[in-house]
Order: structure tokens, then C-alpha cells, then sequence
């Protein structure tokens, strides 16, 4: 099962990259193709770690539905931790201003600015201003195809012992 969604997720997300690299003037698509694909893959997460994922399309409810462990990993890998930009969090957040804010704050203020992507922008037109943190959600597609390849190679290894 998590082989099919995989693939899905690969297509949405190849299909992100040729309207990306193509310069596409229409945003929708690409932002759309780029949330679904990330949809996908913490699916595809819980599927490699025999967990069953929350029937949403929510990001943020996909993410904060996975065990502790899970959710640190993803929250430290290297295209998370090492970008001072995913932490810092909204900048004119008040939090922010009085020190309360903290780095995991930041990043699930960025969680909660892609997690509607997929609907929002599927329906633009009845937005007045719509904002996608499209560096984030790459960052983040990282992190999380990082920590299921990661378990799917050790699933594989200990098939073979």
C-alpha cells in the first residue's frame, strides 16, 4: 500500500517541479500539487512505520497525529533544523517580540500556513489573499521522505536477516 501512495506522491510532486521549472504564471497548480504530494508522503510515513494515518488533508493534523518520537525526528532533520528560516516563526508574531515564541513554535506557525494549501488553493478565487510558504513545504517534504525511507530501508533489512 504505501508503495502505490508513494508513487502518487512522486507524481504530484514531479508534476510540481515541471510547472516550477517551467515558470508557470498560474500559481494554484503548482501550490496545489506541491501540498497534495506532501499530503502524501506523511501518508506514505505512517503506512512505513504500520500506523494507520488520520483521514484528513490536513498537514498539520497528519503531523501532529504522529507518535512523539516520529514528529521529533522530523522536527530535527537537517533541512528543518539547519534552516534558521523554518524556526523563526511569523515575523511580526506577538509571541515573537516577547521571547515567549520558541523554535518549535515557529515551525508549526509554518505547519499551520501550508496545512490548507491543498483546499485553499483549489478555490482561490473565493480568497482575497492567500499565503504559501512553498520553501517550507520542500524543506519539509525532505524531513518527512527522509524519516520514511529511513524506516522502510530498516523494515527492509531486518526482512532479509
Amino acid at each position: 500500500m504505501s508503495w502505490l501512495i508513494r508513487n502518487q506522491a512522486d507524481d504530484f510532486f514531479n508534476a510540481y517541479k515541471v510547472l516550477k521549472q517551467n515558470n508557470e504564471p498560474i500559481v494554484s497548480p503548482r501550490v496545489v500539487c506541491l501540498a497534495f504530494s506532501l499530503e502524501l508522503y506523511f501518508k506514505v510515513l505512517y503506512y512505513t512505520h504500520n500506523l494507520i494515518p488520520p483521514r484528513s488533508h490536513s498537514i498539520l493534523k497528519l503531523f501532529m497525529s504522529l507518535p512523539r518520537q516520529i514528529r521529533r525526528g522530523i522536527f530535527f532533520h537537517e533541512t528543518i533544523s539547519g534552516n534558521p528560516f523554518v524556526t523563526r516563526g511569523p515575523i511580526l508574531y506577538r509571541k515573537r517580540f516577547s521571547g515567549v515564541a520558541s523554535d518549535y513554535f515557529g515551525f508549526i506557525k509554518h505547519l499551520e500556513a501550508i496545512s490548507n494549501g491543498f483546499a485553499k488553493w483549489r478555490y482561490a478565487h473565493e480568497s482575497q489573499s492567500l499565503k504559501y510558504e512553498e520553501w517550507f513545504a520542500l524543506a519539509l517534504i525532505e524531513s518527512v521522505k527522509s524519516a520514511s525511507d529511513a524506516t522502510g530501508a530498516r523494515s527492509i533489512g531486518q526482512q532479509q536477516d
